[in-house]
């Protein structure tokens, strides 16, 4: 048998094509940093190269919520009470300059004790958004006398208290700090005048939550669907 013999139309190798520069399929080369583009399958607009980079750049670090609390600088009052505020006893918006330090707003509430607890309280919507995760409520309190005011923190069945205000001439921020259980059933948070009878001022109260680790939906291409055509 005689020795076989390509066909005089084979090729050998590869063969290199012209780039297709027209249609949905054009190749239109890398894209730059700066250049934006649009994913075709959800219509996301993003840069490729630097979200397809960063798409992993904040996981596994700690979500910290910012303040939960409403009106928590008493800048709001209706009918003489702090908007948003659950109130027990009384308490009065003050703009005198001097009573308090500059956030951002122009009032505090001043609190005058004389032998009853005053209290201001707000129930947190979602406890559950607390479970397993530490729990920061502060509050900016002023006073000439010691032991006016302090926090508290009911986390379902459980209270949590703050050290008491110490007296000073300007602002100082007192705190708790707690880390929940596993599962938070009900959270309310309180400001309450308590103990020494005196007069206090108080603003910038703050709620603020840490914990649960995020993760990555998406580990390449468009940072909203992971396809990775784009136009």
């Amino acid at each position: 048998m005689g020795e076989l013999h390509p066909s005089p139309t084979a090729r050998f190798g590869n063969i290199p094509s012209d780039a297709v520069t027209k249609g949905k399929h054009a190749d239109t080369g890398p894209f730059t940093a700066a250049k934006e583009v649009w994913c075709r399958q959800c219509g996301f607009r993003c840069n490729l190269e630097r979200d397809s980079s960063g798409i992993n750049e904040f996981a596994g670090e700690t979500i910290t919520d910012g303040n939960l609390l409403t009106n928590g600088s008493f800048e709001d009052w209706t009918a003489g009470d702090p908007d948003s505020w659950t109130m027990s006893g009384a308490v009065t918006q003050t703009t005198t300059a001097g009573f308090f330090d500059y956030d951002g707003g122009s009032s505090s509430a001043q609190a005058v004790r004389s032998g009853s607890t005053i209290s201001m309280s707000q129930v947190i919507g979602t406890p559950s958004n607390f479970n397993s995760n530490e729990l920061r409520l502060r509050a900016r309190v002023k006073s000439e006398t010691n032991d006016v005011i302090r926090l508290q923190a009911d986390v379902g069945s459980d209270s949590f208290y703050s050290s008491y205000n110490v007296a000073q001439q300007r602002f100082q921020d007192i705190g708790l700090f707690v880390k929940c259980p596993a599962s938070v059933s009900s959270l309310t948070v309180y400001i309450l005048a308590d103990s020494e009878n005196g007069t206090a001022y108080i603003d910038s109260a703050t709620l603020m939550r840490n914990g649960n680790s995020t993760t990555a939906a998406v580990s390449a291409g468009c940072p909203h669907c992971g396809s990775f055509d784009y136009f």
